[in-house]
């Protein structure tokens, strides 16, 4: 990480809040993201409050939240975001080699309202004028406005990978967070 541009708060320095979810992870990368994110203590608070949410606590279920949480960050390229697994997704059935489908054009592993999702997350993350009614029309056959609409906010809450990787933020794979 280029330590000029926005430098790690010290680990002293931390809020006490921050400083517990600092220490209850063992992963380095996003310990150093805490530790970024630290600079504005306030805001990161509000953002994981409602990243929390979208990602623990919605309509989608686990496995298709994490398949659509690595898709966007396939897009971002931030190795932050692609390390970590959340455990109740592996546990619904998310292997890796379901992850490794998500960059395909065939994705027999997903089902198709996985398929939907994916596909949908990844053109929002990428090119969002690139959807079209068949894109949408997939998503309205598989998913309930509601969930449109926690898939959508989830995709958005997760391109701030791209901060992560235009910092150099990096972590080696990690099969549970």
């Amino acid at each position: 990480m280029d330590e000029t541009f926005v430098p790690l708060v010290p680990v002293e320095e931390l809020p006490d809040d921050l400083r517990a979810q600092w220490e209850a992870t063992d992963r380095p990368g996003l310990r150093d993201f805490i530790r970024v994110m630290a600079h504005a203590p306030d805001h990161f608070r509000r953002y994981n409050e409602v990243y929390g949410q979208l990602r623990f606590a919605n309509h989608l279920g686990p496995r298709l939240t994490e398949l659509v949480r690595l898709a966007v960050a396939s897009t971002t390229r931030c190795q932050v975001c692609m390390a970590g697994r959340d455990r109740r997704a592996v546990e619904a059935g998310l292997t890796e080699d379901l992850v490794a489908e998500i960059g395909d054009a065939e994705r027999s592993q997903m089902t198709e309202a996985e398929h939907a999702a994916v596909a949908y997350a990844t053109k929002l993350a990428t090119d969002h004028l690139s959807l079209t009614e068949a894109d949408t029309a997939a998503l309205r056959r598989h998913l309930s406005p509601e969930q449109v609409v926690e898939l959508s906010l989830l995709s958005v809450m997760c391109l701030v990978g791209r901060f992560s990787a235009v910092l150099g933020l990096e972590e080696q794979w990690c099969p549970s967070t």
